[in-house]
């Protein structure tokens, strides 16, 4: 529609003018609004997208920042984890300096004699402790010893060739006389003979066997058939040597074997009598002629029995088929001929029997054998039964130096206690038999090596020369002084004259040692948990995470943070990288224990002082990398202002020079517009 209105050529040239300097005032109000001189692509592409692209990595390393400032405080907190366990070590050091200037030790007094045995056992030596006399500080000399000579290991004795089970007493049983049906009782337990059972001994004596087992008597007896010593003889043996032989009752009806026996009254007897053709004295009265009687029947093999009330006296032949004794010059004699039957005979369990001297005393010793069918355990404890019988044996006559042993091959000696020059000596029944014929020994005396003269100036010496450390020993006013130099009780075992007589006490460990362990445990449990607590965000370096912080938009620039050992391997900060280990109260037993967990809390110390330098260089790069980013920040964002950021200054005067153009502008369309009027007058 303008195209139909026409304009004289100056109005249409101001109008123009006033449209151009409205556009340029519009953009230059736009400018002041925003202070932006390029505000789109439209304004200026190239410094727009240049602008837009440092504004954009400034935002990004803006992004970094945050990442730099969270960073930093996981270092800090790993570093004041470190600081805490440096304190925490040193805390560790302190308890045990403290520990090492403690010596409230423990003592206790004991009388002691030269020949004094002293054990010792916990404190510093353990369970299996230590034994303690004079004799071991001497230049050995030589005990007097007797050793078995067989080659093989001394089981005691052996009944007969015919034994079955060993040396147990046993019950002989001649079984004639017994019939079909009848019935014998043996230890108990009842048996019945029977026309088979009763074919032959054998037969007999497993019938026997059968019963026993049977019964609650089972193990207890062995029952054989005599080949050699007792042929004929049915043998019902103890097992074991230190029972009694097995009773034999025959029952109703059983033939019994009668020994002959001669009787007569003491009213009888003339001035002279003889029994077997040996002539008995008669003696003053009844009681002296029965002993003259017995006397001569323990060599003629016949007992005798005495009534006293009635005066009847009795003389019986020992063996089974023995005549009766023959008596002369009594009146009144009533003789009772053998008669055949069954009989049993009692036979005492077998006994190796010797004599022991030494040191001017001599004592009798009597050993039993090994139950039958013994195994490894019986054995011991058989050997153990005899030690004990022995050593009972010979302290009863006051031999108190010699004691029996059994070697590891099983032989079995005596030997004397100490070594001094004193002869050890065998004799009697089986001495030879035991000991072959070099049943003599003389021991060598020892030498002292110990300086001290009094006894328990002795025990001290020894004591310090051999136990140093472990224990101090001193004299207090004639007794032996022990102190205990452990925080764990010391039991102490004194036997004063060495004849097992053995007092026992315990000297209490060093409380305040132990106390400050249990310490030191507290402050080493701390170690873990101040570093499981030194932790930011989920992060903590010293349980060995690794914080990755990014320095650049483009992530080409970072850094890792870990914590490392002196080999640059990654390992966590606790107590067992440190190698700080809890610890027991014995532990503080010595100043050499406690001098070597110091050296370990100053190696840990060590190890902690290169970590903390390493995360403070870490730290120091990562605030160095920090300011850093803030001024290329400020760099990009002033670079992008430079681009698009309008002069105020000089917008405002274009603005007031547009507004005065403008003014003008409007002035002259006026002006130009007058001229149109005046030809409108024309036509009026």
């Amino acid at each position: 529609m303008g195209s139909d209105i026409s304009l004289s050529k100056a109005v249409r040239s101001n109008l123009l003018s006033l449209q151009n300097t409205a556009e340029m005032m519009n953009k230059t109000q736009s400018r002041l609004a925003t202070g932006n001189k390029v505000n789109s692509a439209l304004d200026n592409p190239s410094n727009f997208f240049t602008a837009s692209a440092l504004n954009s990595r400034a935002a990004d390393m803006s992004n970094l920042l945050d990442s730099m400032a969270s960073g930093i405080k996981v270092i800090e907190a790993a570093n004041n984890g470190i600081t805490a366990l440096t304190k925490n070590l040193e805390s560790m050091q302190s308890t045990l300096r403290q520990a090492r200037q403690d010596k409230s030790f423990q003592t206790q007094s004991f009388e002691v004699s030269d020949l004094s045995k002293i054990s010792l056992a916990g404190g510093q030596f353990g369970d299996l402790g230590v034994d303690i006399s004079l004799a071991s500080a001497t230049v050995p000399g030589v005990k007097a010893e007797l050793t078995t000579s067989a080659s093989t290991a001394y089981v005691g004795p052996v009944s007969t060739s015919d034994s079955a089970a060993g040396a147990g007493a046993r019950t002989l049983l001649t079984k004639t006389g017994i019939a079909d049906t009848q019935t014998i009782t043996v230890a108990g337990v009842t048996v019945t003979a029977s026309t088979a059972n009763l074919a032959s001994d054998t037969t007999f004596a497993a019938a026997i066997q059968t019963a026993l087992d049977g019964s609650a008597e089972a193990g207890k007896y062995v029952v054989s058939v005599g080949t050699v010593d007792n042929a004929g003889k049915i043998i019902i043996e103890s097992v074991d040597p230190a029972a009694a032989a097995p009773t034999v009752a025959f029952g109703a009806g059983v033939t019994q074997a009668v020994k002959g026996s001669a009787s007569f009254n003491y009213s009888g007897v003339p001035t002279s009598v003889s029994v077997g053709g040996v002539t008995i004295s008669t003696g003053a009265n009844a009681a002296e002629f029965v002993e003259n009687l017995r006397a001569d029947g323990l060599a003629k093999g016949y007992s005798v029995d005495y009534d006293a009330a009635t005066g009847d006296i009795k003389l019986t032949n020992n063996e089974q088929g023995g005549t009766a004794p023959v008596v002369t010059g009594a009146t009144g004699v009533t003789t009772v001929p053998v008669a055949a039957g069954a009989y049993t005979t009692e036979v005492a369990a077998a006994k190796h029997s010797f004599t022991v001297s030494y040191d001017g005393k001599t004592a009798d010793i009597s050993i039993g054998g090994v139950k039958a069918g013994a195994n490894a355990l019986d054995v011991k404890n058989w050997q153990d039964a005899t030690l004990a019988s022995v050593s009972a044996q010979l302290e009863a006559k006051g031999i108190t130096n010699v004691v029996g042993k059994f070697d590891t091959d099983g032989k079995f000696s005596l030997v004397a206690k100490t070594a001094e020059a004193k002869t050890l000596a065998v004799s009697g029944t089986d001495a030879v038999a035991l000991f072959g014929t070099n049943g003599v020994n003389t021991g060598v005396a020892e030498k002292s090596e110990l300086n001290a003269t009094k006894t328990v100036d002795k025990f001290v010496e020894l004591i310090n020369r051999d136990h140093a450390g472990k224990v101090r020993a001193s004299n207090d006013n004639g007794k032996l002084r022990i102190e205990n130099l452990s925080t764990q009780a010391l039991n102490v075992g004194v036997d004063i004259n060495g004849n097992d007589a053995v007092v026992g006490s315990k000297i209490e460990g060093n409380s305040v040692r132990a106390n400050l362990s249990k310490q030191f445990n507290e402050l080493r449990d701390q170690l873990d948990k101040l570093a499981d607590d030194s932790s930011f965000n989920g992060i903590n370096l010293l349980r060995g995470d690794k914080l990755k912080i990014t320095f650049n938009e483009s992530g080409t620039s970072s850094i890792d943070i870990q914590a490392k050992d002196a080999n640059g391997n990654v390992r966590g900060i606790n107590a067992s990288n440190l190698g700080v280990n809890s610890l027991d109260a014995e532990d503080l037993d010595t100043d050499e224990k406690i001098d070597a967990f110091l050296s370990k809390l100053s190696s840990a110390l060590t190890e902690l002082r290169p970590q903390a330098s390493s995360f403070g260089s870490n730290l120091s790069s990562v605030e160095n990398r920090q300011s850093f980013t803030k001024n290329m920040i400020n760099t990009l964002e002033t670079g992008a202002a430079n681009l698009t950021l309008a002069d105020t200054n000089e917008e405002a005067a274009n603005l007031l020079a547009l507004q005065t153009r403008q003014q003008l502008s409007s002035s002259a369309l006026s002006m130009a517009s007058q001229q149109d009027q005046a030809v409108l007058q024309l036509l009026r």
